[in-house]
């Protein structure tokens, strides 16, 4: 057995004691009491088997009844006993240690990593004594070090200061003696210029003390201290946002790829960028038409896009030969021919198929890439079988023989043209999947964070649809409010989650998923996370988001709605209706004299929307396209309220309906009443409730602890997943921002989008660290597009956000486009993401000629085809050496190169 002895010094008060939490070679949480003579002096000895590796620790305070009084967070206390059988630890409390963020993947195992040549000095691990420190890696050629009060510490002259060693990726470690351990101890931790000694910056507070403690004349003995009492600039990077599909190579095929991406990264890392941001990458195959475009619609969520194919690594097979020269034809396009881009793509997978596939999937890479992805590439692989067999997605319409997710191997086995084609597909996501964690790989080699998208929403036409329909609910549209993007609001068309069945595992599907993708990203932007408070549902029969509800909500009674004062119907404000004035307009607009009469029944002073074209999927169904189609859609709008789809007897006010003609014919009380309801509710009356149902979701899925209730965490060997990143924007609760600031989750903040209320343009200075800054998302016109939209908006930002005298450029010039960038670079945010379009901007030679080409998504547009692509090659981008210099000097002059 090995004998592990565990000392500390903590004064506890009457019945109370520290207990050590331990985990033995990555097991279950043992909790062990320490024993004291003095209240003061504690200790204890736990033996664990011979063959033991190593062990994680930390210490919490308890009460004599059990009750957990106060704990370590984020400690990383992790000793590998190697040959030792004897260890005695000495310990201090640790109240100043990492933060959660920084065990995350993108700084973990990227941005933190040794490079430039320096060593892991894993060879003081065989020293019998032991100073392990665990903190990050310091900056700008400076050393970790230590000076204390006796001579071999130096007596406190820094120019004596000991160097530590690095042994890991946070942790630094120097050989002690035993007689430090056995006569005690006083030190300090230093950070030292190793050209300029006498340079030294001291931890604060008061010295550090190694009380004598007692050992064994065997054990080797070890003290781990955590983070230094030191007050350090934080982290900061900046980066580039870029769909995978907009990447234009001279050898890429119509469409970006895997190995466009490699070379993106690699550019990013020669410029300074710490950081590349992709658009969803999963695989969108419904129709093979444009239609797929929709990067935000997947069919799963694990399996990635075979667009994004890099057909380049068979150059010498004879598919490639074939389909090459179709490939150069599309490339030159100025923007992505989606269809024609996707069949060469799948034709060419065909018949490098049939040329070697039998080699690969014989393979035992390609067996284990099976076993390893067994929990969704059956489903995914059966799903496209059938798909291409019926000539549909939508798996509703296929026939009743077709086989259900529990039929997949029986059915295969009696189908061999099924067999050949699932194989097929597993086949290509294996292909796939070697590129993209091979782009991967070169980005964490360079120290570049690659981070990925998550979209809030399935296609309903999709496997997790097909396989996992209990996750669910099919009978609403998950969406957005209105706003100034949309004014009619978003529909998506995905299902909502059925939240209360995904509790009951934890959210094992969330979990899992985001596990796979840490295969592919290092951080990740959670689509919409607002969606984890609640969603806004449009009901299945109607278009526009303007009639969509929270769920979950607290809608109110009629007797809480009259409570506000109101003193209308509250049902009958729940169907169509418009005045007979409105009538009169409407009919003059539209040019139909018969429009009462056709679609309108009389109802005292109101004329109200018959009954079967209350529902806009219907008049879409029923009437051509023109005004009246147009006005009746209009029309169905024209509610004050919207009953709760669970619960009839329960009212939401309809979003933004003081833009109703039916607001404009209340009386003056009512609409004072309407209002003071619609604020309430909107803004205050959920608070909590959404809050409260985020803090049951967000934690388990993003794996993030809860600032404001600590709690005893060792972490996993393997860090603690992607960083998240929120993408918080539209009609944003005021309790998100308290949900992401005890989460530690990154917020995402745009200048022109300020979430205080009030405010035009937010000034990127006061955004928070834990944020991504950014000049505009892809559902926004770049810079310079918005800036010639309105000329009366780029006027005010000329004078509020830049602070200029005079009257604005008519277009966004390089150097006011070089200014926005320089603002945003300087911003405290952890992250400066910004799109590769702006970054562009800032040059007279190589910007687009093109701005209103430069937009990737117009939310207003439910049928955008998402075809943007750069206008350079990603060649041509390597060799603007004027550019990539200007770009390195902005990144080095804000304090994001070298940190």
């Amino acid at each position: 057995m090995k004998t592990l002895t565990f000392h500390i010094d903590y004064h506890t008060h009457h019945n109370e004691h520290p207990e050590l939490a331990c985990s033995i070679d990555g097991g279950d949480i043992l909790y062990v009491a320490l024993q004291s003579n003095d209240q003061t002096h504690w200790t204890a000895t736990l033996q664990v088997a011979d063959q033991s590796q190593h062990i994680r620790y930390a210490y919490q305070i308890v009460a004599d009844d059990g009750t957990l009084l106060r704990v370590e967070t984020n400690t990383w206390r992790l000793f590998a006993f190697n040959h030792r059988s004897e260890v005695c630890f000495c310990d201090a409390w640790a109240d100043t240690c990492l933060g959660q963020n920084y065990h995350r993947a993108a700084f973990e195992q990227c941005l933190m990593l040794p490079r430039g040549g320096e060593k892991m000095h894993l060879e003081l691990f065989t020293s019998p004594c032991l100073l392990l420190l665990h903190t990050l890696p310091p900056a700008n050629g400076m050393k970790w070090a230590v000076v204390g009060s006796t001579p071999n510490m130096g007596e406190w002259q820094p120019q004596q200061a000991r160097i530590m060693q690095r042994t890991d990726t946070y942790e630094w470690a120097l050989p002690l003696t035993r007689e430090d351990f056995e006569q005690g101890l006083e030190y300090k931790y230093v950070l030292v210029d190793a050209k300029d000694p006498a340079h030294a910056q001291w931890e604060e507070g008061g010295n550090r003390i190694i009380s004598p403690t007692p050992c064994s004349p065997n054990a080797s003995i070890v003290r781990q201290d955590e983070r230094p009492r030191m007050s350090l600039p934080q982290w900061r990077g900046a980066g580039c946002v870029i769909p995978v599909f907009s990447l234009r190579s001279k050898g890429s095929m119509g469409i970006g790829d895997f190995g466009d991406l490699d070379t993106m990264i690699r550019w990013g890392a020669d410029v300074g960028m710490k950081a590349i941001q992709l658009l969803p990458i999963n695989d969108t195959t419904r129709t093979g038409s444009w239609h797929d475009s929709y990067p935000y619609n997947g069919i799963s969520v694990f399996a990635l896009h075979p667009a994004y194919l890099d057909l380049r690594e068979w150059r010498g097979s004879k598919a490639y030969k074939v389909y090459s020269a179709l490939g150069t034809e599309l490339n030159a396009l100025p923007e992505v021919d989606y269809e024609r881009a996707f069949k060469l793509k799948m034709d060419f997978a065909h018949a490098l198929y049939k040329e070697g596939g039998a080699k690969v999937v014989a393979s035992a890479p390609f067996k284990k890439f099976c076993d390893d992805n067994a929990h969704w590439l059956p489903a995914y692989t059966t799903f496209c079988t059938l798909r291409d067999t019926y000539h549909t997605a939508d798996f509703r319409s296929w026939p009743d023989d077709a086989p259900k997710t529990g039929e997949l191997e029986a059915y295969t086995a009696k189908h061999p043209d099924v067999a050949d084609s699932r194989l097929f597909y597993a086949w290509l996501q294996y292909l796939l999947h070697r590129q993209m964690q091979r782009a991967h790989n070169t980005a964490r080699e360079l120290g570049v964070i690659l981070k990925g998208d998550i979209p809030i929403g399935i296609s309903r036409d999709s496997v997790p649809a097909w396989a996992d329909g209990h996750l669910f609910h099919f009978d609403g549209q998950a969406g957005a409010p209105p706003d100034d993007f949309a004014v009619h609001g978003q529909n998506w068309g995905f299902p909502t989650y059925n939240w209360e069945v995904m509790a009951q595992d934890g959210y094992q599907w969330w979990r899992s998923r985001l596990k796979h993708m840490e295969q592919y990203f290092d951080a990740y932007r959670i689509d919409h996370v607002l969606g984890f408070f609640r969603i806004w549902e449009v009901p299945s029969q109607h278009i526009y988001g303007l009639l969509g509800q929270f769920r979950p909500a607290l809608p109110y009674t009629e007797a809480e709605i009259h409570d506000f004062g109101f003193g209308g119907d509250v049902q009958a404000l729940c169907v169509p209706r418009v005045t007979a004035e409105t009538m009169q307009k409407l009919m003059t607009d539209t040019e139909n004299a018969k429009l009462a009469a056709d679609y309108f029944t009389k109802d005292g002073e109101w004329y109200v929307l018959k009954e079967a074209y209350r529902s806009q999927r219907a008049i879409c169904r029923l009437l051509p396209e023109g005004k009246t189609r147009h006005t009746l859609l209009q029309v169905v709008c024209e509610v004050l309220f919207i009953r709760d789809a669970t619960h009839a007897h329960l009212f939401h006010p309809r979003v933004g309906a003081q833009r109703t003609w039916l607001f404009g014919a209340l009386s003056e009380a009512d609409r004072q009443a309407f209002n003071h309801l619609h604020d309430h509710f909107f803004y205050e009356r959920n608070n909590q409730f959404w809050a409260d149902e985020a803090m049951k979701k967000v934690p388990a899925v993003t794996q993030s602890a809860d600032a404001q209730h600590p709690v005893l965490q060792l972490y996993p060997l393997n860090g603690n997943g992607m960083l998240p990143c929120a993408e918080d924007l539209g009609m944003v609760p005021a309790s998100v921002k308290g949900v992401l600031e005890r989460l530690e989750i990154l917020s995402l903040e745009i200048q022109r989008m300020p979430k205080a209320y009030g405010v035009r343009f937010g000034n990127p200075l006061d955004n928070p660290y834990l944020s991504v800054a950014t000049i505009a998302t892809h559902d926004m016109p770049p810079l310079r597009l918005w800036w010639q939209q309105n000329g009366e908006q780029s006027q005010a930002f000329w004078h509020e956000a830049l602070h200029h005298n005079g009257e604005a450029p008519a277009e966004a010039t390089p150097e006011v486009c070089e200014e926005v960038v320089k603002l945003h670079l300087q911003s405290p945010s952890m992250l400066c993401l910004l799109g590769w379009q702006d970054w562009l901007a800032i040059s007279p030679t190589l910007r687009s000629k093109h701005p209103e080409t430069e937009q990737i998504n117009v939310p207003a547009n439910p049928d955008q085809y998402w075809q943007y692509r750069m206008h350079l090659t990603l060649e041509e981008l390597i060799q603007a050496t004027g550019f990539n210099d200007k770009v390195r000097a902005l990144i080095a002059a804000s304090g994001r190169l070298d940190n």
